[in-house]
């Protein structure tokens, strides 16, 4: 359903990665499930793959909120991966498997959709991720998955991860546009509000499947948190609210 927020060509698309570009979900599920068999354990793979996500969320903006000294995403996520094996796996990993299983967010799986509507969206405007992967880790996801472009910008350019102001200030500023000449596209409503709350146009993409299956529901119930559920109806009057890249890039060529 179109946005009825009243629309300029945007110059430039930068994207949210982990998520809206990328699943991640099955990649580390697949890892994880891997790992139990070589080690002839069980582990809950899914949640998991999950937990290790939500952990990186949570330090990743508490960086960005208390303005801590910034840490490579690898190795966020490196300590992360240690704490959750040492809590919910039940066997030794050597130093060897931690750095294949970390790794694997430069081998994530892009959404169907994406690599196609990507090349179509880039007829109309620069892109590129706007994403807390630092320049090594969205480099090489890129080769991996084959994402055409333009430009890598977020965390590295800012030295802050998002929420951080100047992880969107910085990104759109590298462009020489303003705010309101770029749009944000992301299937996390809170990194759309942070960026229109910043000047910038918003796409709204929901990825139902980004948890695995968990959908945060239209009405949500009180006191329950939806963190770990993809966001699948708009809460807010989004520039371009589309079903997916392919349907985003329509509606800018029109």
């Amino acid at each position: 359903m179109p946005s009825t927020v009243n629309r300029s060509s945007p110059q430039a698309l930068l994207f949210d990665t982990y998520g809206t570009v990328c699943d991640f979900y099955q990649p580390l599920r697949r890892a994880f499930e891997a790992l139990s068999v070589k080690k002839g354990v069980e582990c809950d793979a899914g949640r998991m793959a999950i937990a290790w996500r939500t952990a990186y969320l949570v330090s990743t903006s508490t960086q960005a909120l208390q303005e801590t000294a910034f840490k490579p995403l690898p190795d966020i996520n490196r300590n992360n991966l240690i704490e959750l094996l040492g809590r919910e796996f039940p066997a030794t990993v050597s130093a060897t498997e931690i750095e294949d299983l970390v790794a694997t967010w430069e081998k994530l799986d892009p959404w169907p959709d994406v690599v196609e509507g990507l090349q179509q969206i880039k007829e109309h405007a620069i892109i590129g991720p706007l994403s807390n992967g630092n320049f090594a880790d969205m480099v090489r996801l890129a080769r991996h998955a084959k994402l055409p472009w333009d430009i890598i910008l977020g965390a590295s350019v800012s030295g802050q991860y998002k929420p951080h102001p100047q992880t969107y200030l910085k990104s759109v500023a590298a462009l020489r546009l303003q705010p309101s000449q770029v749009c944000m596209v992301a299937a996390h409503q809170v990194d759309l509000a942070f960026a229109s709350s910043h000047g910038m146009q918003t796409a709204f993409i929901p990825r139902p499947l980004e948890f695995g299956g968990r959908v945060k529901p239209k009405y949500p119930q009180e006191g329950v948190s939806y963190i770990e559920a993809a966001e699948v109806y708009a809460e807010g009057d989004w520039t371009f609210i589309a079903e997916d890249f392919l349907d985003l890039a329509a509606q800018l060529a029109t």
